[in-house]
């Protein structure tokens, strides 16, 4: 009667230890295509500091991300160029007090993305469409709001584009 209860037991047990059979921890990009070029994105916004930005952040996801490593131009295997085409606002919400200027937004940025192997001269992402959106406040200081949430938003632009490396196999 007692043996029941143990066998239950060691059933689940199987059951559970089977079931992570198949997981692995770590990337599944394989270790060849680790080491990334990432040049200065190109900016084609009216904002000047938009390419400047979303590089740095792009920069910093990819080191924390773990997985890639940062390196120059003629030893990295994946070459990536990015040119971010528009920072675009659209407004969300206004005062009840000023129905003419908006006090909050959405920003999205908008980039072009290529990515390619640097020995065999294989196309992994070919001008694809990659975007990213944040709310901006303004409180009635439009730049203000931009500055604030551009660094936001091009986190989250970065956190796509690295999306787009780790579906390299």
């Amino acid at each position: 009667m007692k043996l029941l209860p143990l066998c239950t037991l060691l059933l689940g047990l199987g059951t559970f230890l089977t079931g992570c059979a198949g997981y692995q921890r770590g990337a599944a990009v394989p270790e060849p295509f680790r080491t990334v070029h990432v040049p200065a994105f190109e900016n084609r916004t009216e904002y000047p500091m938009v390419g400047a930005i979303a590089t740095q952040q792009f920069a910093d996801a990819l080191i924390e991300d773990g997985i890639f490593t940062l390196e120059d131009y003629d030893t990295a295997r994946l070459k990536l160029q990015v040119v971010i085409q528009r920072c675009q606002t659209n407004s969300v919400r206004y005062d009840r007090n000023n129905v003419i200027v908006p006090n909050e937004y959405y920003l999205t940025l908008k980039a072009t993305v290529y990515i390619y192997d640097a020995q065999t001269g294989e196309v992994y992402v070919d001008g694809k469409t990659l975007s990213a959106t944040e709310t901006m406040l303004t409180r009635n200081q439009y730049q203000t709001g931009v500055q604030d949430v551009l660094p936001r938003v091009s986190r989250k632009l970065a956190k796509v584009i690295l999306d787009e490396l780790h579906a390299i196999q």
